[in-house]
């Protein structure tokens, strides 16, 4: 059982606010679950251990199995399962009209990719002219005093026309001073439940779920009170987007993502994971981590050639290649290589709950200790090119098709490169960009060979990115945070500023692994 937060090695302000904290009323926090990587961020890291005996805790979450309910049930109040309840044609259709000109005033990379994407669907269904209305729309509403008033009206149907009244008397039962959506994106079971608490006068935060949502995803339509974000270039970029945002609002916590990296605890040695996963311990191994199907199109053809420069490499000790599928509408060709015996080449299973795509406790371990221990990682562009930067580990993208493929450009892999929240990695210098197959050979003999090539742009580029976000203390900050918001409105001003970085202090992590 990990102890109790007075009994870590927390920074003074913090463990002096949480002893005020407990000799005074306790606040009543909501945690909304509404996906499975929000249990990982905010379940399994420091920020419910930290909240425990601080503040009276509800968890409701998509996820809702018995593990789950056993490894949280020592540090909350009650655990509720959240269900997804269908929405009123009418917003339905408003919101696909904001988000539409939402896209077009952004404009991002990824804005102009999907209306790309669309604009060939329209053509294959016959249905140009209906692409042509939306897109003439779109680009009239694309402002931001449209786009305020849309969302305004939006949001007021689906309080009118809401279809069930469940998290109103949930909600008037609980009495929360605060809910906290973990997943402001991909978990629509979350948004109902903070709409209503707004309107019944709740306060309201929300997690940017992701370093690429902002410009990846369209318009966020839950108006929350308080925001967390990853980094400061989010934060400026949050607040463009929505500019009636208070500076004060948002708060750079870091993402508890990146947390499990530097917390020993979930390091493996190297010999015991080499025997676990079945491969030399002696030998060094690149990770490769492929991407979901329908935005990496014929991948498994890059994971081909990358084995096939594994097998007739002529470096000493030679490479071994660790193939980490994604969890998710995996290409049945990467499903069969999975499945075969390969020379030099492993597919380690994917400790993962398949029904509600939520890491388990001891994939954690498994996939920080293939980071820590890879000598290289490869991935078309990715989240974890950051946690290779973060390791200070080389790390090739794919800024090339895969061999033998006949792609077109809104379907490549050039685009992803490209987009705007990956453009700043690959023009830090910090990353090799493979444009070729001769250039992949080139690139994976120099990395392995020379480690720490690069590594002063790596490390440059975390520095300026993330600033002192990156000391395994997410989880706690997130908490801390939550708390002041719950204590009185004015904690605002105080929230940012609470916490000193730098004290890479950590909560033990056996009950994770005690229920598996």
């Amino acid at each position: 059982m990990p102890p109790s937060p007075d009994e870590t090695n927390l920074s003074e302000p913090l463990s002096s606010f949480l002893n005020q904290a407990s000799m005074s009323r306790q606040p009543h926090i909501v945690l909304v679950i509404p996906r499975g990587e929000a249990v990982r961020n905010f379940l399994y890291s420091d920020t419910l251990k930290v909240l425990q005996g601080q503040a009276r805790i509800t968890v409701l979450s998509v996820v809702d199995t018995e593990e789950l309910r056993s490894l949280v049930a020592p540090y909350v109040h009650e655990f509720i399962p959240l269900r997804e309840y269908p929405v009123h044609w009418l917003p339905v259709y408003l919101r696909n009209l904001v988000e539409n000109a939402h896209e077009r005033w952004v404009w991002s990379k990824v804005a102009q990719n999907n209306w790309e994407l669309r604009d060939r669907r329209a053509r294959q269904q016959g249905k140009q002219w209906q692409r042509w209305a939306v897109k003439t729309t779109s680009r009239l509403l694309a402002n931001n005093p449209c786009l305020h008033a849309l969302s305004s009206a939006e949001r007021h149907l689906q309080w009118r026309l809401r279809t069930t009244r469940e998290f109103d008397e949930l909600l008037n039962r609980l009495k929360p001073d605060l809910v906290f959506n973990g997943s402001h994106i991909h978990g629509p079971a979350g948004e109902l439940p903070l709409r209503i608490a707004k309107k019944l006068g709740i306060k309201t935060a929300g997690f940017i779920f992701s370093w690429d949502n902002l410009t990846s995803r369209s318009r966020i339509m839950v108006p929350y009170d308080y925001w967390f974000v990853w980094h400061a270039p989010m934060k400026r970029q949050l607040l463009e987007q929505y500019p009636r945002l208070r500076p004060q609002d948002v708060f750079v916590t870091g993402t508890p993502q990146l947390d499990f990296h530097l917390k020993p605890e979930f390091i493996q040695p190297r010999d015991e994971l080499c025997r676990r996963v079945g491969i030399d311990p002696a030998r060094p191994f690149i990770l490769y981590t492929t991407g979901l199907l329908k935005h990496f199109p014929d991948e498994f053809r890059h994971v081909d050639w990358v084995i096939h420069l594994v097998q007739n490499s002529n470096l000493k000790p030679k490479p071994q290649l660790v193939v980490r599928n994604y969890i998710k509408h995996i290409s049945p060709e990467l499903v069969a290589r999975a499945k075969q015996k390969i020379d030099d080449v492993v597919f380690p299973p994917m400790l993962w709950d398949p029904e509600w795509a939520t890491p388990l406790p001891e994939d954690l371990t498994l996939y920080c200790s293939l980071v820590h221990h890879a000598a290289l990682g490869i991935n078309a562009a990715s989240t974890v090119t950051l946690e290779f930067y973060l390791k200070d580990k080389p790390v090739i993208n794919l800024d090339f098709d895969p061999p033998g493929s006949h792609l077109p450009p809104c379907d490549g892999f050039k685009r992803h490169i490209r987009f705007d929240h990956f453009w700043p990695v690959a023009q830090s210098g910090g990353s090799f960009l493979a444009q070729s197959k001769d250039d992949m050979a080139r690139m994976i003999t120099e990395a392995i060979a020379n480690p720490k090539v690069k590594s002063e742009a790596r490390r440059a580029f975390m520095r300026d990115t993330f600033g002192e976000t990156l000391d395994g203390r997410c989880g706690q900050r997130v908490a801390g945070t939550l708390l002041l918001l719950s204590e009185k409105p004015s904690g605002t001003a105080r929230a940012a500023s609470a916490f000193p970085l730098g004290n890479n202090s950590s909560l033990p992590v056996e009950a994770l692994h005690s229920v598996h």
